[in-house]
């Protein structure tokens, strides 16, 4: 079995491309605006198709389902022929997407279209991995924290979709017009992804298989935490933005547009605008340690959340974890290249594991209200999830012998001296 430590590649410091960076955090914030589209629409479908809460709850979780289905191939993808390539089909696979939502018509056809539309959320993969190409270790978590400001997104679409819905294209038939809209910013996003971004010369896997590739998921249980971690920092944000909007509605009786527009929006950014300043802690710091702070006072908010008590102290607890969410979602990330060659296949993963828990926790909740009455058990549930991951990065449990072997005996020697300096407790012996 590999140890995580042989998935190190320090060969060569790529030097860093601020065109590459900005491309991929403006065509990121497209995708997860495309993203965002279903959970601001719920609201609205329960008015005009009498759905229940429960029913419109399953439909924004398809979002972040069919991005945890897809994450994992297109990371692979993205390490063997390259973040151009495979950014650009994305873009180019989304345009046909939501052209073809403009023909969607009943329940059914709304839980496929607003599967395959959970495509949007899946280009964090691959943006992941072709900025973190681009940039040496010392500088990713930055980089990546600036490339994840594209989270932001989702305010962007629900916004938009909102204000459409209201303002624009009013009624039950009208709001289709919002998929065509929305593809065309995606086939010029294409196209500027293909002809103003190239890759790295410096970390490339085209002459690797796939199978050589994918056993990084058999490396050892580090790829496994790593995942875990970002179930919990990432899936705060796909669990709370789909699910909010319905929950506000539905129990404390929020107007559907100002729980879309604002409160859902304000989430985001929440997430958003703490993730540079994660990156740029986990750089700076051991991320671990960094780590278990931020999940540590996530465990008493989201404690406080489940009880409910009421609505300000609700949506205190929900912004306080979006914000140290937002942070924790980059420490993870930085972790991946820190440990592993193949960061798109990585990063697929956890992006994979985030998604996946936007679609099982929302699911969650809504068994929980259907069959409980309430929203109490889902909200437990998410609680003792957080209770987890605390004790993960507490403990370093499964991380510490991986790092005592995980000394990268290929950097240069300062390179080597940085690392002991930043992440004491990972060299407890002699490279």
């Amino acid at each position: 079995m590999e140890n995580p430590v042989t998935e190190v590649d320090v060969a060569a410091d790529p030097p860093g491309n601020l065109r590459v960076l900005w491309i991929s955090f403006l065509a990121f914030t497209l995708g997860f605006a495309v993203w965002g589209m279903f959970s601001a629409l719920a609201p609205f479908l329960i008015k005009w198709y009498a759905f229940s809460a429960t029913q419109v709850l399953v439909l924004a979780a398809m979002e972040p389902f069919f991005a945890a289905a897809v994450s994992i191939p297109l990371g692979i993808w993205t390490d063997k022929y390259g973040g151009r390539t495979v950014f650009t089909l994305l873009l180019l696979s989304l345009t046909i997407i939501l052209v073809s939502g403009f023909f969607a018509e009943g329940y059914y056809a709304f839980l496929f279209l607003g599967s395959l539309l959970g495509l949007g959320g899946a280009s964090f993969v691959v943006g992941n991995a072709h900025v973190s190409s681009w940039y040496p270790k010392s500088k990713q978590g930055t980089a990546l924290g600036i490339f994840a400001l594209g989270n932001i997104g989702i305010t962007v679409g629900m916004l938009a979709v909102t204000f459409l819905v209201t303002h624009v294209l009013n009624g039950p038939d009208g709001w289709r017009l919002i998929f065509p809209i929305f593809a065309i910013p995606a086939l010029l996003m294409a196209l500027a992804y293909w002809f103003f971004t190239s890759d790295s010369p410096s970390k490339q896997h085209q002459g690797e298989s796939v199978r050589e590739i994918v056993a990084v998921y058999r490396s050892g249980v580090v790829v496994w935490l790593v995942a875990y971690l970002y179930w919990v920092s990432f899936g705060t944000l796909t669990f709370f933005a789909s699910a909010m909007p319905t929950y506000l509605l539905d129990r404390w009786h929020v107007d559907a547009a100002r729980a879309s527009m604002v409160y859902t929006s304000l989430l985001v950014v929440c997430v958003a605008i703490t993730r540079p300043l994660g990156g740029w802690l986990a750089d700076r710091f051991d991320a671990l340690k960094i780590l278990g702070w931020l999940f540590g006072i996530m465990v008493v908010l989201a404690l406080v959340m489940a009880m409910q008590i009421s609505l300000n102290v609700e949506l205190f607890a929900i912004y306080g974890l979006a914000l140290l969410a937002g942070a924790a979602a980059a420490a993870v990330i930085k972790l991946i290249p820190l440990y592993f060659r193949h960061v798109g296949a990585v990063s697929g993963l956890a992006k994979a594991a985030g998604a996946a828990c936007g679609f099982t926790m929302t699911v969650t909740l809504a068994a929980s209200k259907s069959l409980l009455g309430g929203y109490t058990f889902g909200f437990g549930i998410w609680a003792l999830m957080t209770v987890a991951a605390f004790y993960i990065t507490l403990t370093r449990v499964g991380f510490r012998q991986a790092c005592i072997e995980a000394i990268p005996s290929s950097e240069a020697t300062d390179d080597i001296g940085l690392f002991k300096h930043r992440y004491p407790k990972l060299s407890e012996i002699d490279a």
